[in-house]
């Protein structure tokens, strides 16, 4: 196999000298007292984030969440409650982004809700201006019951917050007490 970064040899997705790039940025964003965990730059990682369109991107995505649980876990912090991925659905190459950083936050007490609030439409976001994205909500519905549980967010990017707000108020409709996001990337950009 090649590195998708470099093209050397690797028996990785990418090599040891492309990965020690990938530098971990923690961010901790506030949208109005919610607070979301980012562990790198959009920027950064962008050519990365992009392969979940790819063949490769299931393991450019566990990489990518190793990283990010490792700077958790060096925290020595625990989470006793559920991780609930924003649209977690297996896309047509065949896995589930989200569902893989999740999978990955089992190992700090995160307790996975699979396939649990999905968007009702198929809008995408991406590079779309934050006056689309407010004129196109994501419309969730509920595939699991929340009553009385304590969730954390789980996406793979912010941009400007909206699809993590509208996610949190949603759960909260449903009895669910959300406390907090954890993201692959901050985007912090403005939109």
């Amino acid at each position: 196999m090649r590195c998708i970064s470099c093209g050397r040899f690797s028996f990785k997705i990418l090599c040891k000298d492309c990965l020690d790039l990938v530098a971990l940025k923690h961010t901790c964003r506030d949208l109005n007292g919610f607070k979301v965990y980012g562990f790198f730059d959009y920027d950064s990682i962008s050519f990365l984030l992009h392969a979940k369109y790819s063949v490769l991107g299931s393991k450019v995505y566990r990489e990518l969440s190793k990283l990010a649980l490792k700077h958790l876990q060096a925290q020595k912090k625990t989470y006793d409650c559920f991780g609930v991925g924003i649209d977690d659905r297996i896309s047509k190459q065949g896995y589930a982004h989200n569902a893989i950083f999740l999978n990955h936050l089992k190992q700090v007490g995160l307790k996975p809700m699979y396939r649990t609030i999905y968007a009702s439409n198929d809008v995408r976001y991406a590079g779309k201006s934050l006056k689309f994205r407010e004129q196109n909500p994501r419309e969730f519905i509920l595939k699991r019951e929340v009553m009385n549980r304590e969730i954390v967010l789980v996406d793979d990017v912010v941009t400007s917050g909206l699809t993590l707000l509208s996610a949190k108020e949603f759960l909260e409709k449903h009895g669910a007490k959300v406390l907090c996001a954890f993201v692959l990337a901050d985007a912090n950009i403005n939109l």
